[in-house]
């Protein structure tokens, strides 16, 4: 097939990212968002809430941790609905890209050149509220850190040791969004700092694809008002 030939030119990376997207007021207009699963510099496959028809025209904007990424693109195909989540996975191809777009997206995989996989994060900095279960405890408020497909950095007041499992509900400017998972680390004692926050890598557990498209979108708001 031509369209799999074309995609398979370019060395493809498991990169996590949100995006935006657009249709041409002819296609009928639409607005949606979604998440890479993976990048070229030819495309990439993603995943969406509906089916988008074949060769759909589409404008991107891709969110990394290094700016933002506009592309045009079309849709070349789509598949079944992603096992893990939900998502309906689609392949794009890239049709235009502006050439400090494309640097961007180099130097995004440049360190990745030698990695199988990636879980990019981007930074997000909002109040946090964690309810420990089992046992139950309190609600510890802190703020997030950090944030990507698979998990959220946290700072917390006070030690919640790994294999904890809690509801964290993020609190942003559009509302509340509330995730599912564990405690997998924690910072070093060494790095603790007497009246400072303590950081916590929280895994999430359990994360349908209507919780990630609607972090995915809280993403692309916060970090472009940022």
């Amino acid at each position: 097939m031509p369209e799999e030939q074309s995609r398979r030119r370019f060395p493809r990376f498991a990169v996590h990212l949100p995006f935006l997207y657009t249709t041409p007021p002819a296609a009928p207009a639409a607005v949606g968002a979604g998440w890479t699963r993976s990048l070229s510099d030819g495309g990439a496959t993603v995943e969406l809430s509906e089916r988008l028809r074949l060769q759909a025209p589409l404008g991107l904007r891709l969110q990394t941790d290094r700016g933002t990424i506009e592309a045009e693109a079309q849709v070349v195909w789509s598949g079944g609905r992603a096992p893990d989540t939900g998502g309906v996975i689609h392949g794009l191809t890239f049709t235009q890209m502006a050439p400090d777009q494309l640097l961007i997206l180099h130097s995004l995989f440049r360190p990745l050149s030698m990695m199988r996989y990636t879980g990019i994060r981007l930074p997000l900095d909002l109040p946090v509220t964690c309810r420990p279960e089992n046992p139950a405890g309190p609600p510890i408020q802190g703020r997030t850190a950090n944030v990507n497909r698979g998990g959220l950095l946290l700072r917390l007041p006070r030690l919640l040791p790994p294999g904890t499992r809690l509801e964290a509900t993020l609190h942003a400017p559009a509302g509340p969004l509330s995730v599912e998972g564990a405690i997998v680390w924690v910072e070093p004692h060494e790095m603790w700092t007497p009246g400072e926050s303590i950081g916590h890598g929280l895994r999430f557990t359990s994360i349908d694809w209507s919780t990630l498209h609607s972090l995915g979108l809280l993403l692309v708001e916060v970090l472009r008002t940022s």
